[in-house]
């Protein structure tokens, strides 16, 4: 009986031990599991590649900040990384979430208080600042952040131009949500994209928030516009130099807008060729100019002047389409177009973007039927040089290579020179944007063959062009 006392003594050492080793585990579990949500918390709260806080922490912190400001206190910096997608390509995605990783860091030291930084999405970052109130101190600013390369530079070779792209919102009004802000920091550089080269820092204005809804409005409207028609061919009439007679006209598309009248070209087009919407338009201006020459014909005036040539402008965009020219013919044929000539105007900005494939274009187009015209003629500096091989039967001079008054008389010579040249190479000349009288007269002068402006004649509806058409053949029988 004396060792049961012992028995009961080690079963209770067991039994202890037990316990211990069952507490243990649990603890350890519980530190597991601690552990694991709180990375899981980290991995929600913070950016994955740079580590900062995500957007629910900048939104927080911003609005709290925001909530005693004044407009245009505090502003919204947002930094894009130029060509990231090509380090990715070149270096692989490791080597670019590195360089996110890096800038997201240099970034991060660069915020002072009240200050914050987020990786809002890809390759853009913003930045929540006060607003320093001259502009050059923003340009400084932005310039000490976005020096990041020597902290890239033993992953990105030395010859790599490592830049960005800034945009500047202020906050006109601290109550507005987060979202919209970044929105508009981020809209100033869609919208200046190709035009910041000059401007480090790109600052979102009123103008550019009413250009982006006009140009929504545009893309929104547009379809059930060409539905209901309200796309018009106005033309505006060409006249022979040597006797003032009519000799054609150009083909111009107006929107005639129920709510804001006509439209100018110059607030559509832009826009139309960048959504490709310009090949709808193109085609059925182009259409609407065989419908009026095969009407023109069946008239008894049409007898009385010579062949018409009725030029319309053909967008870059139909460069690439491999049915240009069997689309082109199909239409014409389905017209009688007769003796008188159709001119496709391509305009001069369209040689910088694929010469060789132009000139392709521009010969496949001669063959089959039409004449080539190059518009605004004089205004690049490759002019000259492609005349050479461009098989153009006319070209128009740049309405500001024209904009010179009779005295000035280094102009007038290159004019001149430009005329002269063209005679050689068997080019009419057309000269746009005649305004006044001394101008006619000094191109009369120096041999351009055919006079378009306002001096002459507005842009006009078809009806009115064809009265004035019939006017000029009773003239020529009278």
């Amino acid at each position: 009986m004396d060792k049961l006392p012992e028995f009961f003594s080690l079963a209770n050492i067991v039994s202890i031990s037990f316990q211990i080793i069952v507490l243990t585990f649990i603890l350890f579990v519980i530190a597991l599991l601690l552990f694991i949500l709180r990375k899981k918390n980290h991995q929600i709260d913070f950016d994955s590649v740079t580590g900062l806080p995500n957007f629910d922490h900048f939104k927080k912190n911003v609005s709290r900040i925001l909530s005693t400001a004044k407009p245009r206190e505090y502003m919204i910096l947002s930094f894009n990384i130029d060509n990231l997608s090509l380090i990715n390509e070149t270096y692989g995605t490791r080597v670019g979430n590195e360089v996110l990783k890096r800038v997201g860091k240099h970034f991060a030291k660069q915020c002072e208080k009240n200050e914050y930084v987020l990786r809002f999405f890809a390759d853009n970052f913003i930045f929540f600042t006060k607003n320093p109130n001259f502009f050059w101190n923003v340009e400084e600013r932005v310039f000490v952040m976005t020096t990041v390369k020597d902290s890239l530079k033993d992953i990105i070779p030395e010859r790599y131009n490592f830049t960005f792209t800034t945009s500047a919102y202020y906050i006109d009004n601290p109550a507005d949500s987060i979202d919209s802000m970044i929105d508009k920091a981020n809209l100033a550089q869609k919208l200046c994209r190709n035009t910041h080269a000059t401007h480090r820092v790109i600052e979102y204005t009123e103008e550019m928030r009413t250009s982006h809804e006009w140009n929504r409005e545009i893309t929104l409207t547009m379809e059930n516009a060409f539905m209901n028609k309200e796309f018009e061919v106005f033309y505006q009439p060409k006249f022979n130099f040597s006797n003032e007679q009519v000799m054609g006209a150009e083909a111009l598309i107006r929107w005639n807008n129920p709510r804001k009248g006509f439209l100018q070209p110059g607030k559509f087009v832009p826009l139309f060729e960048d959504n490709g919407f310009i090949e709808k338009i193109d085609k059925f201006v182009f259409k609407k100019v065989c419908s009026f020459l095969d009407s023109w014909n069946k008239t008894m005036e049409s007898k009385k002047i010579n062949p018409l040539t009725i030029s319309f402008n053909l967008s870059r965009y139909h460069l690439y389409n491999p049915n240009l020219i069997r689309e082109l013919r199909d239409i014409a044929a389905e017209y009688d177009i007769g003796e008188n000539k159709i001119e496709v105007e391509l305009t001069e900005s369209i040689m910088f973007d694929n010469q060789q494939r132009l000139i392709k274009v521009m010969k496949e187009i001669k063959n089959a039927g039409f004449s080539i015209s190059v518009d605004d003629f004089g205004s690049g500096y490759s002019s000259l040089n492609l005349l050479k091989s461009m098989p153009a039967d006319v070209i128009k001079l740049d309405k500001e290579f024209l904009s010179v008054t009779p005295e000035n008389q280094k102009e007038n010579i290159i004019i001149e020179s430009v005329i002269e040249m063209a005679k050689k190479l068997k080019i009419k000349t057309v000269a746009e944007g005649v305004e006044t009288k001394d101008q006619c007269e000094m191109l009369k002068n120096i041999g351009c063959d055919i006079a378009q402006g306002f001096y002459y004649a507005k842009p006009m509806h078809e009806s009115n062009f064809l009265i004035l058409l019939n006017e000029s053949a009773r003239k020529i029988s009278g």
